[in-house]
């Protein structure tokens, strides 16, 4: 179905909520509400909640993969670039009040079942992260580089868990210097 303005604001009112609150908290009667739409408008963009969901996740992920492919073909030093806005990502929550995590890993531990369709969405986002911190890696020489994107990806996720849970904070800068310390293996 083409974008409408009605959709936009549907996608854009869903986008606030689950980021904000969750998205199994948030119904269909509240997003409809705050969209300012019918209901009939509602499920004609989105015939389930799910769709609405995958659309949210898939407009998170490409507004992602545009930055990070942006930064990497940019700025000076792209694969090194990459890598650092990465890091600064995950540690973005030790400096916001009420921060709430990323969307893909809220999605992912409100849908534990890895074959629902939003786990799949999810999954494939966070495999093209992984996949993009290998790529620089090679680029920059990386004895390792699948497994250290690996262990890289561990590090961001626990990062922003501990970030939104328990209020995480770096003040010494060993997040850094171990991120930093595995990429510079030779």
């Amino acid at each position: 179905m083409t974008d409408s303005p009605a959709r936009e604001r549907i996608l854009r009112t869903a986008t606030a909520l689950f980021i904000s609150t969750g998205i199994r908290v948030v119904g269909v009667d509240r997003l409809i509400a705050e969209s300012g739409v019918a209901r009939a408008t509602f499920f004609r963009h989105f015939p389930t909640k799910d769709d609405l969901v995958v659309a949210f996740l898939e407009s998170q992920a490409a507004d992602a993969r545009r930055e990070l492919t942006r930064i990497r073909s940019e700025r000076p030093g792209g694969a090194r670039a990459l890598l650092a806005e990465i890091a600064t990502g995950a540690k973005m929550g030790m400096e916001c009040t009420g921060f709430r995590g990323c969307e893909f890993i809220n999605t992912a531990a409100e849908y534990s079942d890895p074959d629902h369709i939003t786990r799949v969405v999810v999954d494939r986002h966070r495999a093209w992260v992984r996949d993009i911190m290998v790529d620089a890696l090679e680029e920059l020489g990386h004895p390792t580089p699948f497994a250290t994107a690996e262990v890289l990806f561990t590090m961001r996720t626990g990062a922003i868990v501990a970030s939104s849970l328990e209020g995480f904070h770096d003040p010494d800068g060993a997040f850094d210097r171990a991120w930093w310390a595995l990429v510079d293996q030779s």
